[in-house]
């Protein structure tokens, strides 16, 4: 202590202070390490010196040793107020909580600090509760940050109502936790509602302002989202500096604004500029394992579940205890149709966090992937003129079924189809049913099907079916398929006891998410001695995109040809070709989450060729209803219209078709 610290105003004689006046003034002037010193030095000279004691305690609960402090509280717990040893305890507490925060050596007691933190307040509520309200009610706000951090977000909110039942006003540091918790038992609404309060209490931090644009985000308000996220991006410096400073320090909420950019124009469709954003960071910094993880989240969101898995175990290799690598892994080995992989993935990754609510919903859909599958379809359509190969009325119905999964690899399953047209003088059909078995598998889809008609046409004739796909790499595949009674053969043929096999192989090429062409050709062999050979291409091209609408250009190209003896009885044309194009829009009229409500209309226009009959302009309009249902339910349904031309002659037709799909998997 300098001579003149205590000196009077007027240059009198100074004061003479005791020690423990002069400690109180160094801790008056925010000094406290040079009164803690005072302190021991008169603990040194009669260590039962309570108020020497009793300031030691607070003092080193001040510089942020509370379990020193609290070491001194437990010893002599008669020299302290009631206050004071509930404020030190509870300090104690919140310094273990916010440790827990900290990358922990050993994944496998990474809870432990909070564990001990619950504990500790359970022990306190249960035997010795808190005399002192503020201290009362900060060791229940408290609890809030304990549970969010074992991920027990149920409790975090119902602890929450409780104080808000209570009367307790929650202080703005402990709200974006609840927000948290809300947001990941998917309330974005409650969440969007507590966040407001933080910032109106002037709370306006970084995190609050990010868990603030993800809440808006699954609200499907990304009006007010996008700007939130690019204005928290743009005013993020990397490397802020302090006032005298020689060099700037690593900002790291300027790391997570660009990450939170990148990620919610994804979810906005626009998923080319989040990946350039990620690219750009990555090579910025290639070793760190959450911006990798991050970028195989959008690859595989792109279409590139074999890169992004590649990229996810590279992030696991910078940092094995990386969960979101982790769950990548399970989610990109589950789309690359790996069942025993994406288990083995997810068992420790769930033990590790038992908790967590998203890793409990990617177990149900695992568990539903290794279900039963259904697919049920039907069609009716109706046509005015006389020429066409569908008659007046036409129609059919599939039904799919197949078993959970044997072992990884089959399924067994039955197949029910039926498919009708209404020609003159009498409806014919194509009936059938058969059974067989699916090998899925990594690369490979092999089925197998075999059975027997059952329409009056072909009652009896076996019929069967071989279908194999291969995957090439992301975004290449190839299917061939081989079938008895091909039920894309004519029912004007099958009319008259002419039967017809099928051979189709394909190809489709998907670049990116947006982008999508197959190519088929198919060969139609007649009992007659006649055969059809087609080729046919269609291509998706994504021209536009927001947030909740869709443009995409579309384009459909055919060619034909017939070869053998040319009878007049059934449609099968020398030669035909048609070309249209088309756009499509999309509207996403409703969307949370796994549930959704699209609408898509669909217009397409195009010359069509038909050897012997010319070129004619061939219009047809789409409109369909596609909705997600969750649980690996789909549902589909809509119009159609066209003007086919058959023979030269143009007629009507419009259709009706809906489609549902049950089990979801890969």
């Amino acid at each position: 202590m300098r001579p003149d610290d205590a000196m009077g105003g007027d240059g009198a004689r100074p004061a003479i202070l005791t020690p423990m006046q002069q400690a109180d003034r160094l801790r008056d002037a925010h000094r406290e390490v040079d009164a803690l010193a005072i302190y021991e030095r008169v603990l040194q000279a009669d260590p039962h010196d309570s108020g020497a004691y009793r300031m030691r305690a607070l003092t080193l609960d001040a510089l942020g040793g509370t379990q020193l402090a609290w070491e001194q509280v437990r010893l002599r717990p008669d020299w302290f107020r009631d206050d004071e040893r509930e404020r030190i305890d509870n300090d104690r507490i919140a310094h273990i909580i916010g440790a827990a925060d900290a990358t922990p050596i050993d994944q496998a007691h990474r809870h432990a600090e909070t564990d001990q933190a619950l504990s500790r307040i359970a022990s306190v509520e249960r035997d010795t509760p808190r005399q002192t309200r503020w201290q009362a009610v900060r060791l229940r706000v408290d609890t809030l940050v304990a549970l969010n951090q074992r991920q027990r977000h149920r409790a975090v909110v119902e602890h929450y109502a409780m104080l808000r039942r209570d009367g307790v006003g929650v202080p703005a540091y402990a709200l974006p936790v609840v927000a948290d918790s809300m947001l990941t038992l998917r309330r974005p609404a409650e969440a969007e509602a507590v966040l407001r309060q933080a910032l109106a209490q002037g709370r306006e931090d970084f995190d609050s302002q990010t868990l603030l644009g993800h809440a808006l985000i699954e609200q499907e308000r990304y009006a007010e989202a996008l700007p939130l996220f690019e204005h928290l991006a743009a005013t993020q410096p990397a490397w802020p500096r302090r006032a005298g400073a020689a060099t700037g320090y690593e900002n790291w909420d300027k790391f997570s604004a660009d990450i939170a950019l990148a990620r919610a124009r994804a979810s906005a469709n626009h998923g080319d500029q989040a990946e350039r954003m990620l690219r750009a960071l990555v090579a910025l910094a290639p070793a760190n394992p959450e911006l990798q993880a991050a970028l195989a989240a959008q690859q595989a969101n792109r279409g590139w579940p074999q890169a992004a898995l590649q990229r996810d175990l590279g992030a696991l290799a910078l940092d094995p205890s990386q969960k979101d690598a982790r769950i990548g892994v399970v989610e990109n080995q589950r789309a690359l149709r790996r069942p025993d992989l994406a288990q083995a993935a997810f068992a420790p990754l769930h033990a590790d966090y038992p908790d967590d609510p998203g890793l409990a919903r990617l177990g149900a859909t695992l568990a539903r992937d290794r279900g039963w599958q259904v697919h049920l379809t039907s069609r009716i359509g109706r046509g005015d003129g006389g020429a066409s190969p569908l008659g007046s009325r036409d129609g059919g119905s599939l039904l799919e079924a197949e078993s959970p999964l044997i072992g990884t690899r089959w399924r067994v399953g039955l197949r029910a189809r039926d498919d009708w047209a209404d020609l003159p003088g009498e409806r014919v059909r194509q009936h059938s049913l058969s059974l067989g078995a699916h090998y899925r598998y990594d690369r490979l889809d092999l089925s197998v099907y075999g059975g027997r008609a059952l329409d009056h046409f072909g009652r009896d004739d076996p019929t069967w079916s071989l279908e194999a796909g291969w995957r090439f790499s992301d975004t290449w595949s190839a299917t061939l398929a081989a079938t008895r009674q091909d039920p894309e053969a004519s029912l004007q043929a099958r009319r008259l006891g002419i039967q017809a096999d099928g051979l189709a192989a394909g190809i489709c090429w998907t670049p990116v998410d947006t982008t999508r062409w197959d190519l088929q050709a198919r060969r139609l062999r007649y009992d007659d001695g006649n055969r059809r050979d087609s080729l046919d291409l269609a291509g998706t091209q994504r021209l536009w995109a927001a947030p909740h609408l869709l443009l995409d250009g579309l384009l459909r190209a055919s060619t034909g040809r017939a070869g053998g003896t040319r009878s007049g009885d059934y449609y099968n044309p020398r030669r035909d070709a048609a070309l249209a194009l088309g756009v499509g829009l999309e509207q996403i009229g409703w969307r949370r989450y796994e549930h959704a409500f699209r609408q898509r209309l669909e217009l397409a226009a195009g010359p069509a060729y038909q050897w012997g009959y010319g070129t004619r302009w061939l219009p047809s309009l789409a409109y369909r209803h596609l909705w997600s249902l969750g649980d690996g339910r789909a549902l589909e349904y809509g119009l159609s219209w066209s003007r086919p031309v058959y023979d030269g002659m143009r007629e009507q037709h419009v259709g009706f078709d809906i489609d549902y799909r049950w089990g979801g998997a890969p």
